[in-house]
């Protein structure tokens, strides 16, 4: 196996690391316009960025046996600010596009390049904020049990979508799918394998927790909780949320208190704070977990911090810097295996 580690950044493009347990050595950059969100086709052997600040595009590009990035195709979403980008197993990229609200829907080639738009599903309305919620705003787009999500931060609901395989259309089929308090500012989700969800809330602070209804194939909120364990100095701002790999432990990134959050998950779903680890950096935007590392993007302070994740506790403990580089905003984890590596 061959592990890298993809950083994409406001104004510094990709970066691209070599990984040996928690210790990153630079391998390559490349230049495309804030990638500030990417994700991975292993199979494909294709990398895929949203660019988001000027550009309001989303480009392909091959991975090579070394891991550098060969720029393969580029599209532009019919939207602006795409955020956050969902690879679809029917053979599509989905972009979420924060500033107007959409979705587009790209098709994906065999060899990774991006075909032209063939769907775009605009959202429409506002929430409770006058300033943050104006208007709709896609943060991102997930696909759980063959159904797409699309968590709006500017509506604060959840909107859920079926696609037709062959075309790449969506039809809405649950809106909401669900529904959070007004003006928390749903930003990310993760799918608990009991059916439950867990929702990172920007606006408020807090995380809210959601039961399914298997029947009506919608969510309810049962509870929201702060995102901190103590009340930060500042305004907070979760951004990143992520399960541990046995789901018994939640973990979430806190920008303004500059903190990843561990919570306990009980039986019964609720979530109870175990420990509040400073990101030692700032403004924690984006964090991925690789094996027991996990890698935080501190946006503001430049840095890729690492923590060792305890076996026993889940609690994060600090390893340092791993890397500097401009404004990361996502870490992307990828690991080739030995016939794509090869060829």
């Amino acid at each position: 196996m061959t592990d890298l580690v993809y950083v994409g950044s406001y104004g510094a493009g990709i970066s691209i690391y070599g990984r040996q347990d928690e210790r990153l050595t630079l391998i390559d950059r490349v230049d495309t316009p804030d990638p500030s969100f990417l994700v991975a086709d292993t199979v494909r052997g294709a990398l895929f960025a949203c660019n988001e600040l000027t550009a309001n595009e989303v480009s392909s590009f091959a991975i090579e046996p070394d891991g550098r990035l060969r720029l393969l195709s580029h599209q532009p979403t019919a939207g602006t600010l795409p955020c956050h980008l969902l690879l679809h197993p029917a053979g599509y990229l989905m972009a979420a596009n924060f500033g107007s609200g959409s979705v587009s829907v790209h098709p994906v080639m065999p060899d990774g390049t991006l075909g032209e738009l063939v769907d775009l599903i605009q959202h429409n309305g506002r929430g409770a904020d006058p300033e943050r919620q104006a208007g709709p705003h896609a943060h991102e787009v997930k696909v759980v049990s063959g159904e797409v999500v699309v968590v709006d931060l500017g509506l604060d609901r959840l909107v859920g979508y079926q696609i037709d395989a062959a075309t790449g259309k969506l039809t809405r089929a649950a809106d909401p799918f669900a529904r959070s308090r007004p003006g928390a500012g749903p930003r990310h989700a993760v799918a608990h394998p009991s059916g439950r969800w867990y929702v990172a809330n920007e606006l408020d602070s807090t995380i809210s927790i959601f039961e399914p209804d298997f029947e009506l194939r919608e969510l309810h909120l049962t509870e929201a909780v702060s995102a901190t364990l103590s009340e930060p100095k500042e305004r907070n701002f979760p951004a990143g949320i992520a399960l541990s790999a046995d789901d018994r432990h939640l973990y979430v990134s806190n920008r303004g208190a500059n903190t990843i959050v561990t919570f306990g998950i009980d039986d019964a779903g609720s979530l109870h704070g175990l420990d509040e680890t400073p990101c030692d950096g700032v403004w924690p935007r984006h964090f991925a977990i690789v094996d027991d590392v996990l890698m935080v993007a501190n946006e503001q302070s430049s840095t890729v911090t690492g923590f060792r994740l305890d076996p026993a506790t889940g609690v994060p403990q600090p390893l340092g810097v791993l890397a500097e580089t401009g404004t990361p905003t996502c870490i992307l984890p990828v690991r080739l295996r030995p016939e794509a590596s090869a060829e």
